[in-house]
């Protein structure tokens, strides 16, 4: 024998059925599904050395594009999240081609060397071992200094050294577990090698 539902519990039985579930609402309203928590097995310091892997690109007569950096330090966690730490930086940087409109060719190489201030977030990250990488912003500090040589105009020279010494840097790694063998790696979407322990 069949029961036969009252009106208003037909309509409220449909409109159940049709409803979505919570994290389908979730998604239509622009909210993001929750983050599952990861168990926390990362250090509270790790030593960091960032070396570029920038292109060599010779332009003739010996002359070179390119040049190498290294930013290493010790980064110290300050929160849930966060990393902080002071690195040394050292760089050589190679120029040589023309500049301007209507500039020569010229030369000039770049020494700089001093203390950077480094910030890092943990961020989700799928193909890193923990499922999690640290991505990393580096500005040059007060007292960097840079020295800039060779037979390009003195202006331009200037503006090179201003913006070694003024432009801000960021990079994305994974970070090891503590307790576990350093980790090394070309990075792909940066011109850099890390190597964090």
């Amino acid at each position: 024998m069949m029961t036969r539902l009252p009106l208003h519990a037909a309509a409220f039985a449909l409109l159940l059925a049709a409803a979505p579930s919570v994290s389908a609402q979730a998604i239509a309203f622009g909210e993001p599904p929750p983050i599952r928590a990861l168990p926390d097995q990362l250090a509270g310091r790790y030593h960091v050395r960032l070396t570029s892997a920038w292109p060599q690109l010779p332009a003739g007569a010996g002359c070179v594009n390119g040049g190498v950096e290294t930013v290493e330090g010790t980064l110290t966690r300050t929160g849930r999240s966060d990393y902080f730490g002071t690195l040394t930086r050292k760089t050589r940087l190679l120029f040589c081609g023309a500049h301007g409109a209507v500039g020569e060719p010229c030369a000039l190489v770049l020494d700089g060397e001093g203390d950077v201030t480094m910030r890092g977030t943990l961020v989700a990250d799928e193909h890193s071992p923990n499922g999690r990488a640290l991505r990393v912003t580096w500005t040059p500090g007060a007292e960097h200094a840079a020295r800039v040589t060779g037979a390009c105009d003195p202006e331009f020279k200037e503006k090179v050294e201003r913006m070694y010494l003024s432009v801000r840097h960021g990079a994305e790694f994974a970070l090891p577990d503590a307790g576990t063998a350093p980790r090394r790696e070309r990075l792909e979407n940066y011109a850099w090698t890390v190597e964090v322990e």
